[in-house]
This record gives structure tokens, C-alpha cells and sequence, in this order.
């Protein structure tokens, strides 16, 4: 058998009607012209039948595709160099032999191992063949096996751009593949006893499968710019024979950017590997603007960072474990597409931040106060960071950007779910402020909905960004009840500090009253079990405990049974903990809260009326 290079080769055919050597026929030398056009006609319908069925491979199957093209692409190149002595042989034809492997023919095999998602096993293979297509002239001129094949080197499949694109992009899959599997989420035992902050090994090796995608990137820039110099020499008086096909564009270094900013647990290291290829975009894209075409006055480049690059970079910083400064360099990164955009530049509408830039930032900052936990002093300034970041965005929404920026439910809930993180004195307040801003901007959407039904508005640039949910009161309400005071143990105050806090108690929970009168009252959103033991809780750790206490603890509870649920039943909870039919929003949480909140002698009691409340309306 031949040598096949680097591409393996199993003789079981795949393809049982492709012609075999034994079909060609040479004895004659009359009758060689029609028997080599013969042979191309059909080698031709075989290329073109190999591509189908690697096609359809990947569709179906996509997990063997890629072994099964590798085969169908090994017997190509068998009858490929079958057919090249054939045609060595017939000295007296001079039309070029029939081509069965073609760029396509091999990114069609590369394709498939990017779509097997079999992680670094895929990127190794998938390199494999962009190889084998760079060193084939190089091995058909020094192997004597294929001396023929080397007369028809021009023939041979060269990488060309596609190539290249898939190679980067399945190293790119490789980095968050192999960072994603089990120990990238959490350190070994060991190493958090003796170290918190070491690296996973799933990391690393996503880490390593990013940098062999940057390595691959440079490879092709390197490989542009060596033909880009070359046709300026041998062509400084003519049209370049390269026309910068090979040169990599902005799709391709947004692919590398996916893999460094999309590792699991990525870290700072990784955040600066995709500043890096941000600045060389930005350098690029100024060396070509200069040489490249114009068009309406607007120069054209192949490299030139939009939105989606600063995505990447902003996500990379955003979910940068073990440094503090990540959310930080995030919202400069944020703030700097919105200053380059107000600069009339070219490219200001690509590079105007949506509200998924918004999102990553703060939810970057909420993250990091979830993480630090309670009692940090800098989470509440964290958490003003995603007010501020909010409050940008409204402004934005009224001065109608193009495309259009304006706070979504995710972005107020991004901002209720940092306070509430805090642990602040001040966050019941700040969630209650949010909260009521929310209702506004949903209140504000409802009525310009009813003036585009009645026939005054218009309804290209109108959405209903805004419905607070259920989630959403009760993320208040908890953030009340779970607050406590701040300072000194109890036992060391003195009686006036003592009733100015009962004082501030009584006011957070006066919040959370407010909020709930709010949600019986909102059209959108009902309450549900998770309100009223919230409202219970908030009863029981913010009044002081008196027979006043208990009595609004029953007025919630019979509020609670005779509130009709409207959520839908979760096949995931356990029956006996969820809502028993005629039982209102009670379930085993808001009885359990309240046994702890009231005595015995009254918990029987109020018991026995909701028993009998429930048979009532269970029938």
C-alpha cells in the first residue's frame, strides 16, 4: 500500500461503486485520450459523491463523521496518485489529470471534527489535516513512492483560508470543552484545604487549547504576510497574483477571543491573552486602514474589533476567577466602547454596547459581592457600582441610542440581587427603591402599549422590556426579613440604641409590608408560597415579640390559605412539600415558619382553621 502521510487509511471502502486501477486502461496508446477523459468523468462524480456523503455523515451522525470522512478522504488520496502514474505513463496527453481532493474535500473533513464535539481529541485531528495539506508538496517531491505525484504538485490541495478558520475554531471548542469537564468547577479536597486559589487541571488544559488556537492565528498571519511580501517582489510592476485570500479577519480573531474569554474558571492570565489579541486587532486594523480600499470614504479592513470582540474581552474580565479586579477592568472596557462610539468614528454603531455588554459587568460586580459574603465593607460599593451601571442605562434608554439601549427585567434584577447579596444596612431600602423603578418602567411600557393599539404611537422601536415577576417582590421581601443590625452585640447597647434600632427594624419591615400590598395589587405577578413565608420570617426577626407580633403573624397566614396559588406544579419537589389542593400559597415552608413564629396553644388553633379551610375548598 502507499504512504498516506499523516492520514490514516482502513480498507473498507465506503464508497463500493468508486473505479479501482484495474479499470484504467493503458495498453493502447490510441485509445489513452478517451480512457484518461473517461477516468475523469467518473473520478470527478466521485469527488463530488465523497462530499455528499461526508455532508450527510455530519448531519446524521456527527459523532462518527469525522472518522468516516478521514477514510473516505484516505481512499481519495489512494486513487488519487493511482490515477497521477496512469497519467505519468501516457507521456502523450497533455490535458492535466482529473483532481479528486480539493481544498473542500479536506475542510469538509476538518469540519466534521469540529462538529463532533469530542474536544482536544478533534482540535489534534483537525490540525492533523491542515498539516497534511501544508507538507504535501514538500513529502510528494521527497518521497520516491509518489515520483509521479510530484510532476502534479500544483494539482495538490493547498489550505486556504476556510482551512485555517476551522483548525482555530476547533482548538476554540477544545478550550471550553476540556475546561468544562468535572474538576474546572471545583478543586480537589486537598488543594482547598491547603490552598484555595489553586488552578483546576481542566483549566490548564483549556488554558493549553486556547493558546494552541493564538498559536495557529499567528501561524496564518505569519503565512499572509510571508505571500503578501513575496508578490510584492515578484510582481512590483503587475496585479499580485495574491490577493490576501490567506489573510485573517476579524472572524477569525473573534474565534481565538471565544476561547480565551469562555474557559471554565477562567483566571487573570486568560483575561490578558485576549487584551492581547484586542490590541493587535486595533493595530492591525490601523496598518491596513491606510493601504486598504475605501468605499464612500469609508476605509475597508479585514481586521476591525466590533461588538462581539469587545463582548469576548468584557466576559473574559467579567468571569475572571482569583483576582478582584476583573469586574473593574470589565466596566472600563464598557465605558471605553461607549466613548469611542461618541467619537464619530466609522465604526461607532458597531461598537455601541447592548444590554448584554451591560449585563456581563454588572453581574460581574453582584458576583463578586455574592462571593465576598456578609460583613465585607466594600460589597455595598460593589453593589452602587450596579445602580450606577443601571441608572447609565436609563439615561441611555431616554436619549433613543441606535440600536436602541434600555434596562430589561434582567438588568433590575441583576441590580435587587447585588443589594441583597450585601448584607447592607442600607439594602432594604435600595431593593424597595429598584423594585418600584421596575414597576414604573413596566407601567410606562403597558401604557405606550395601549396608545399603539389605540393608534397613537408606533410600534417599530417598542418592546415590553419590563415585567417584574413574583421572584422579584420576594427577593425584597427576604432581603428584609434576613436583615439585622449592624454595630455592637445586643447585650452591650444601651436602652436608647436598643429602641432606635427596634426603631430602624420596624421600618425594614414596613418595606416589606409595602412590597406586598404592592404584589396583591399588580396585575402581572401573584403572590406565592415563598411571599408569605418571607412576610412570616420578616415578622419574626424584625418585631419585637408581643402578642402583636403573633396577631399579624395569623392575619398573614389566614392572608396566605385563602390567596388562590397560581403556580404550576413542579414535577422536581416533593409532593408533600408542595401546595396541597384548597390550601391557598401554604406549604410545608410557610407552616413551618409559622411553628417557630407563634406558641403552641395558637399554632393548634390557627392549624385547625386552615385544616378546615382546606377540606372545604378541596372538593
Amino acid at each position: 500500500s502507499r504512504a498516506l502521510s499523516t492520514i490514516s487509511f482502513d480498507a473498507a471502502a465506503y464508497f463500493s461503486n468508486s473505479p479501482s486501477s484495474s479499470s484504467i486502461e493503458h495498453n493502447n496508446p490510441a485509445t489513452i485520450t478517451t480512457s484518461n477523459n473517461n477516468i475523469s468523468i467518473e473520478h470527478q462524480f466521485t469527488r463530488q459523491q465523497a462530499e455528499e456523503q461526508i455532508n450527510q455523515w455530519i448531519k446524521n451522525n456527527p459523532l462518527i463523521a469525522p472518522y468516516k470522512a478521514e477514510e473516505c478522504l484516505a481512499k481519495l488520496w489512494v486513487t488519487q496518485q493511482e490515477i497521477f502514474d496512469e497519467w505519468a505513463k501516457a507521456e502523450s496527453s497533455s490535458s492535466p489529470p482529473p483532481v479528486l481532493i480539493t481544498p473542500n474535500t479536506v475542510n469538509l473533513c476538518i469540519s466534521a471534527w469540529c462538529y463532533s464535539n469530542k474536544g482536544q481529541i478533534a482540535a489534534e485531528r483537525a490540525q492533523r489535516l491542515l498539516n497534511w495539506m501544508e507538507n504535501l508538496p514538500a513529502s510528494t517531491n521527497t518521497s520516491s513512492s509518489s515520483s509521479s505525484s510530484s510532476q502534479f504538485a500544483s494539482l495538490l490541495p493547498q489550505p486556504n483560508y476556510q482551512s485555517y478558520a476551522l483548525a482555530i475554531d476547533a482548538w476554540a471548542q477544545a478550550a471550553v470543552i476540556e475546561s468544562s469537564k468535572g474538576s474546572a468547577a471545583t478543586t480537589t479536597t486537598n488543594n482547598t484545604t491547603t490552598n484555595s486559589k489553586a488552578i483546576p487541571d481542566a483549566t490548564k488544559a483549556g488554558f493549553n487549547c486556547a493558546k494552541r488556537a493564538e498559536e495557529l492565528l499567528m501561524r496564518m498571519q505569519a503565512k499572509h504576510e510571508e505571500l503578501q511580501r513575496l508578490s510584492e517582489i515578484t510582481n512590483r510592476d503587475y496585479y499580485p497574483y495574491y490577493n490576501s485570500e490567506l489573510q485573517p479577519d476579524t472572524n477569525v480573531f473573534n474565534k481565538v477571543l471565544m476561547a480565551w474569554s469562555h474557559i471554565r474558571g477562567g483566571t487573570k492570565a486568560s483575561s490578558i491573552r485576549a487584551m492581547r489579541i484586542l490590541d493587535l486587532m486595533q493595530e492591525l486594523h490601523h496598518h491596513q486602514s491606510s493601504d486598504a480600499p475605501s468605499w464612500q470614504g469609508i476605509g475597508l479592513s479585514k481586521v476591525q474589533p466590533n461588538l462581539h470582540t469587545y463582548k469576548c474581552v468584557i466576559y473574559a474580565w467579567g468571569h475572571a476567577s482569583h483576582t478582584l479586579e476583573g469586574p473593574d477592568r470589565a466596566e472600563e472596557i464598557l465605558r471605553h466602547m461607549l466613548s469611542i462610539s461618541k467619537a464619530g468614528n466609522n465604526l461607532g454603531k458597531e461598537v455601541l454596547p447592548d444590554e448584554e455588554c451591560f449585563h456581563i459587568v454588572m453581574k460581574s460586580h453582584a458576583e463578586l459581592v455574592r462571593r465576598r459574603g456578609k460583613g465585607d465593607i466594600s460589597n455595598a460599593d460593589r453593589a452602587r457600582q450596579v445602580t450606577d451601571l443601571l441608572n447609565w442605562m436609563e439615561l441611555l434608554a431616554v436619549r433613543r441610542t441606535k440600536p436602541k439601549i434600555e434596562p430589561t427585567t434582567e438588568t433590575y434584577r441583576i441590580a435587587l440581587s447585588a443589594w441583597a447579596w450585601s448584607h447592607h444596612i442600607d439594602a432594604p431600602k435600595q431593593v424597595e427603591e429598584i423594585l418600584f423603578r421596575m414597576i414604573r418602567a413596566c407601567e410606562l411600557n403597558r401604557n405606550k402599549l395601549r396608545d399603539i393599539q389605540n393608534g397613537l404611537g408606533s410600534k417599530d422601536s417598542f418592546t415590553l422590556a419590563v415585567t417584574p415577576e413574583t421572584k422579584d417582590f420576594n427577593t425584597v421581601i427576604n432581603c428584609c426579613s434576613f436583615a439585622r443590625g449592624v454595630g455592637v452585640p445586643k447585650d452591650e447597647l444601651d436602652d436608647d440604641i436598643k429602641f432606635s434600632q427596634q426603631l430602624a427594624l420596624k421600618e425594614t419591615y414596613d418595606i416589606a409590608e409595602g412590597v406586598l400590598d404592592a404584589l396583591l395589587s399588580f396585575p402581572y405577578a401573584q403572590p406565592d408560597s415563598n411571599t408569605f413565608a418571607g412576610m412570616i420570617r420578616a415578622c419574626v426577626n424584625l418585631l419585637p415579640d408581643t402578642d402583636e407580633r403573633d396577631v399579624r403573624v395569623i392575619d398573614i397566614f389566614r392572608l396566605a390559605y385563602q390567596t388562590p396559588n397560581t403556580a404550576v406544579k413542579s414535577s422536581v419537589i416533593p409532593e408533600r412539600l408542595q401546595v396541597p389542593a384548597g390550601g391557598g400559597c401554604v406549604d410545608a415552608n410557610v407552616l413551618r415558619q409559622l411553628r417557630y413564629a407563634i406558641p403552641t396553644s395558637e399554632y393548634i388553633r390557627v392549624r385547625e382553621e386552615y385544616e378546615e379551610h382546606r377540606r372545604k375548598n378541596s372538593k
